[in-house]
């Protein structure tokens, strides 16, 4: 009887990691926004009434063969902003709208599948699922209940990234394209905090079917097709990319 307890000790934490690889985690995006409006007394008015960074709430769903990481339903138009104002006898309207994007994550196939918003058009963009070079230290800290270690990279010539992940969650994934160690990620952090996705929940359970579909709707094309468009428009526009590319950068309308 002692060797069966023992045996069945031994066996618990096992079975109850293998619970955790599937469920929904909710997550909150947070963007800094750099908006230029110039000099002058109707810039600084303008630059009192926009906010300096932009939340909303983010689903990923995931299980050991996928995630998809997108809006969390009935959220669309939070983190969106509306401003009117006006001096002179002008009057503006601006609007300060975050992407509809969804990127799913074909663990087993090592690939993503995006669908992106960009200015209005909606591309679906294939890739090969990246990994980061990441250093694991030896900092922790506990989330959401769990255990976390840090992680460091650089993302590109311009961007750096801070992970939180949690081995108690041993699947490969995380918010977005952030993935490649060795547990989920529960937070990010981009360009210092130029943008940061934190976790908030964690639902263990089984998905129903249509959780995690791949997403459907833009332009199929890779990559590469994507980022020469991409380049082309913000040239166009005179814009830079945001910290962590185009996934968190904001759309800024601005009507007379």
């Amino acid at each position: 009887m002692k060797f069966k307890l023992i045996a069945l000790a031994i066996l618990l934490p096992i079975f109850a990691s293998a619970q955790k690889t599937e469920g929904e985690i909710t997550y909150t995006e947070t963007v800094k926004l750099h908006l230029d409006f110039g000099d002058g007394p109707e810039a600084e008015q303008m630059k009192k009434m926009v906010p300096p960074t932009q939340s909303f709430p983010k689903t990923l769903f995931f299980n050991a063969n996928a995630s998809l990481y997108q809006d969390k339903a009935g959220t669309e138009e939070e983190g969106n902003t509306e401003i009117n104002g006006g001096s002179d006898g002008a009057q503006f309207t601006m609007k300060i709208q975050r992407p509809d994007n969804k990127l799913y994550r074909d663990i087993a196939e090592g690939t993503t599948l995006e669908s992106r918003e960009f200015f209005g058009r909606f591309f679906l963009i294939t890739d090969k699922a990246k990994s980061p070079a990441w250093k694991i230290t030896g900092e922790q800290k506990k989330m959401i209940g769990f255990v976390c270690q840090k992680a460091t990279a650089q993302l590109d010539s311009t961007t750096t990234a801070v992970a939180w992940f949690t081995p108690q969650i041993p699947v490969s994934i995380g918010p977005g394209v952030n993935a490649g160690l060795p547990g989920l990620i529960l937070e990010m952090n981009l360009n210092g905090d130029q943008r940061t996705i934190v976790a908030t929940q964690i639902e263990f359970k089984e998905l129903p079917k249509d959780a995690l579909v791949k997403p459907s709707k833009g332009k199929e094309m890779t990559s590469e097709e994507f980022k020469k468009i991409e380049a082309e428009k913000m040239k166009e526009m005179g814009m830079e990319m945001g910290s962590g590319g185009a996934p968190g950068t904001m759309k800024m309308i601005i009507r007379n």
